[in-house]
């Protein structure tokens, strides 16, 4: 009697939801295991780090920084917000400061990564155009010979909201980088981690260790063929466009962020006359 040849058993696909949860059980794996490298063998440069979570010189101006941070984020959900309205897309307004704005509106349709990174973008961009302009403004408000109180005032914010906007650009949910990272592809990836650990060699910065530490995982189950490479039902130029455009903004956010930190302490003691 022959025998029936095995039938092959095809393999379910591994859910989205499943795919994000083992890319932040993986990032948090690598992020915690660098910040006890950092604390054994650079405890300084991580201390300095962190000091960006804390309110640090801003504290000087009392309710006025709380009011500018608030301004902020409300700036950046409204950036994607405005974006998803044009789009068509539904609206869903839950006031939530890290990009939840963009998780409501999208989390009920089907998959579009042209269109997910396009909402994902609005936020990051519409946030550090502001913290530009804040920037110029301090610029031309600062004078080193006659400090006024003020100038460090706008710097301030600005670094709040390099910060902030670099922060939402972690690739993972509920986060802006989450809906933007399913159009970029393997190559983006894996360039633009190996630049971000170069630039984390030249100057120590917490959130853009984040990126890297949540970055990796994707860049690995991209290539263990686990999760499907969204990024090829994208055209070639909007791959280009976003993977340039994510790592150019990642990078501009880090140096702007560290160098606007690292001369707050100097500016505020001037005026203060500390």
């Amino acid at each position: 009697m022959a025998l029936e040849p095995e039938k092959s058993v095809a393999t379910p696909p591994v859910s989205a939801a499943r795919l994000w949860a083992e890319q932040l059980a993986m990032g948090m794996a690598i992020l915690v295991a660098l910040l006890v490298f950092m604390a054994l063998f650079h405890p300084k440069m991580l201390s300095v780090g962190a000091e960006v979570l804390g309110p640090n010189y801003l504290g000087v101006y009392g309710w006025a920084s709380l009011v500018g941070i608030i301004l902020q984020v409300v700036v950046h959900e409204v950036g994607t917000l405005v974006t998803a309205w044009k789009l068509g897309l539904p609206l869903h307004f839950r006031l939530f400061g890290f990009g939840a704005n963009a998780t409501a509106t999208l989390e009920p349709l089907p998959r579009r990564p042209w269109i997910d990174a396009r909402v994902g973008f609005a936020g990051p961009l519409t946030g550090t155009v502001v913290s530009l302009l804040l920037t110029v403004i301090f610029a031309l408000t600062n004078n080193p010979d006659k400090p006024q109180i003020i100038a460090p005032f706008f710097l301030g914010m600005a670094c709040v909201g390099f910060f902030y906007n670099l922060f939402t650009l972690i690739p993972i949910l509920d986060l802006e980088g989450g809906w933007i990272a399913p159009a970029i592809a393997p190559q983006a990836w894996l360039f633009g981690l190996i630049v971000s650990v170069l630039e984390l060699t030249r100057g120590f910065n917490l959130v853009l260790l984040c990126v890297v530490a949540f970055g990796v995982p994707r860049l690995i189950l991209l290539i263990r063929a686990r999760a499907p490479q969204l990024d090829t039902v994208c055209t070639t130029r909007q791959r280009m466009i976003v993977g340039f455009g994510y790592f150019i903004l990642v990078f501009l956010l880090a140096w702007l962020g560290t160098w606007s930190f690292e001369s707050l302490p100097e500016l505020v003691r001037d005026v203060m006359g500390d």
